[in-house]
């Protein structure tokens, strides 16, 4: 059997447990004999076939599936908030257990739609690659300002995407300082042969913990910024917080007041921004001042001449 089979099956039972959480054997098979992955039109998973695919999950993405041997010997995933919290294993499993369904469902590929991705992923291997190998990028790259792409050495420290862009964050070895790179505004990549140590004290997490977005400002400490939210739009940032810090401090009936600790960068402006007059900045005072004056330059925009 190809490894790329083999790869889907293993995608198709964890996601299948994930989601049924306490799956018999049975329940299982019946899935099993309904799925276009079933090429044998098999009515069951053999048992030897069954363990050793529960083996190689375990192996492959560190996903421990464990049957509770009281009732019915069900089946369910050892640690479920481990699995919730890795980001990268998560994303990994629901965009291939989505694939598989996809082509388990090809009658209904005109019926489910995705926002377009930019440019740019067919460098992730790559970047991937040289980040696992401590490799230094050579990076043509030609951001929106510029006129024409320019050259930069770079050490590769992780990956984030953000808005269905992905980016790269690395320390520019010319000047010694961190930058971020859109991936869709790479023009060409190539590994050099020179190493570099990612440093023990660089956590990825760390570094954008107090960060909306990608734009981590040398010179914008974080601090408490508070917003009320109304017509419904409190509904919206309690279901998706604006940031993992956000509590709910006040709750009215026409709105609700939050806040978040984070640095009041260009991106949070922005996600601000997108709430139109349904969201006010209460404080710092600063930066409600910053939102009045771009209230205004909006206006302007739409006075009558």
């Amino acid at each position: 059997m190809k490894q790329s089979t083999l790869f889907r099956r293993y995608i198709w039972l964890v996601d299948l447990i994930y989601r049924n959480d306490g799956i018999t054997r049975d329940e299982i098979n019946r899935c099993w004999s309904r799925s276009r992955l079933n090429d044998s039109k098999e009515d069951e998973i053999p048992e030897r076939t069954f363990h050793r695919h529960k083996d190689a999950i375990k192996e492959l993405f560190k996903v421990e599936i464990l049957c509770d041997r009281h009732g019915e010997n069900t089946y369910h995933i050892a640690d479920r908030e481990a699995l919730k919290q890795d980001g990268s294993m998560e994303w990994l499993l629901n965009t291939f257990a989505v694939n598989n369904l996809l082509s388990e469902c090809e009658d209904l590929k005109h019926r489910i739609l995705f926002e377009p991705i930019p440019d740019g992923q067919q460098h992730i291997s790559s970047i991937i690659e040289a980040m696992r190998d401590g490799k230094v990028l050579n990076i043509s790259y030609q951001s929106f300002r510029m006129d024409a792409p320019a050259p930069h050495e770079v050490e590769p420290y992780c990956l984030k995407i953000y808005k269905q862009r992905w980016y790269l964050l690395g320390r520019r070895t010319d000047r010694d300082v961190m930058r971020i790179f859109a991936l869709d505004r790479i023009k060409s990549l190539e590994q050099t042969s020179k190493t570099f140590m990612l440093p023990d004290s660089f956590d990825a997490e760390k570094y954008f913990e107090n960060t909306i977005g990608i734009i981590v400002e040398d010179n914008c400490p974080p601090q408490t910024i508070a917003i009320y939210a109304v017509n419904g739009q409190q509904n919206y940032i309690r279901s998706l917080p604006l940031h993992p810090t956000q509590k709910e401090y006040e709750t009215g009936s026409n709105g609700a007041k939050f806040s978040i600790f984070a640095q009041p960068n260009y991106d949070l402006i922005q996600e601000l921004l997108k709430y139109g007059e349904d969201i006010t900045v209460l404080s710092p005072i600063w930066f409600r001042d910053k939102f009045r004056e771009i209230a205004n330059k909006m206006s302007h925009n739409y006075s009558e001449e």
